[in-house]
Order: structure tokens, then C-alpha cells, then sequence
């Protein structure tokens, strides 16, 4: 399991596109961006589709 943890760096950037932005639905965002790498990689390396994480 991956711990995400969102940044005051990473909030401020997430806020300069959108000001309402809460660090909930930025470490959404990663956690999606993170499963479909995992999900990319595994298909390049054997075929094998890693399990969606859980929330």
C-alpha cells in the first residue's frame, strides 16, 4: 500500500488552478494518477492488471 500525504507545496499549486480546491480531492487526484501508472506499468511489464486501491 502507497501512503499519500499532500504537501502545502502540492496544495498551493493545486489552489493557483483552482482556489477552492481542498486537500481532499488533491490527494484524490494523486491517488487516481498513482493507480493508473501502477495499472500502465503492470501492462507493459507482463500483462498482469495491479488490483484498484482501495479508499
Amino acid at each position: 500500500m502507497i501512503n499519500i500525504s499532500v504537501s502545502s507545496r502540492s496544495l498551493a499549486a493545486a489552489r493557483s488552478v483552482d482556489p477552492n480546491v481542498s486537500p481532499a480531492a488533491v490527494r484524490a487526484a494523486v491517488e487516481v494518477a498513482v493507480a493508473e501508472l501502477l495499472r500502465q506499468l503492470g501492462r507493459q511489464t507482463n500483462g498482469a492488471v495491479p488490483p484498484t486501491p482501495r479508499r
